[in-house]
């Protein structure tokens, strides 16, 4: 999303839009022991049993834009863990904006050994995806974290045994946080399939 975008989507939110306080946000999460990873802080609201999780950094070149595509991606390819867009916070400072999403909560059977390898990649087989071997840094990987549709364009990687998960009720997978992208010309994963040889669909016909 350029500036242009963003300054439209800026003055969406403050005209009626759906706007958070970015402070009580903040407040909730840091209250919980500041969770979060590379690029969201995350905070758990017992009531609603659900998870949310605050944008604030963009990772591997991606754009705002990029990160909504994704959500929505998600929500396609595992609706069982869709994420929900619950709104933006605007930093009151430098003005930047941050999506706030929300997630149901997994409950996960901690005491079945962790998922394996053969057990994800039978879970994504059967919705269209091959394994495929990333390059990171020069270094082909062993394989485990990334999956591939080549139909659709869809690049699916850091699907390790904890973003992987057997559910508690039914010892059912659930894929929690998964990094999705779409292979369009130019973006970053259609780069990294670009490492390995692997060619993505014309952009005209994906989706």
């Amino acid at each position: 999303m350029d500036k242009a975008g963003r300054a439209a989507l800026r003055a969406w939110i403050q005209a009626g839009g759906t706007f958070l306080d970015e402070a009580a946000f903040l407040a909730r999460w840091e209250q919980q022991g500041r969770l979060g990873g590379a690029e969201h802080q995350v905070f758990f609201d017992e009531p609603s049993s659900l998870w949310h999780k605050r944008l604030y950094a963009c990772v591997l070149g991606s754009t705002l834009g990029d990160y909504l595509d994704r959500m929505m991606l998600h929500a396609v390819v595992f609706p069982e863990t869709a994420y929900r867009l619950v709104g933006f916070s605007i930093n009151p400072r430098n003005r930047n904006i941050s999506p706030i999403v929300s997630q149901p909560h997994v409950a996960v059977a901690t005491d079945s050994p962790p998922v394996s390898l053969a057990e994800t990649r039978t879970l994504m087989s059967e919705i269209g995806f091959e394994p495929i071997r990333l390059r990171h840094n020069g270094v082909l990987d062993d394989g485990y974290f990334a999956f591939y549709h080549h139909g659709c364009g869809i690049l699916a990687h850091d699907l390790h045994d904890e973003n992987v998960v057997r559910m508690q009720d039914t010892g059912e997978l659930a894929v929690i946080d998964p990094y999705l992208s779409l292979a369009r010309n130019g973006t970053w994963a259609a780069l990294k399939l670009a490492e390995v040889g692997i060619a993505i669909p014309p952009d005209d016909i994906l989706p």
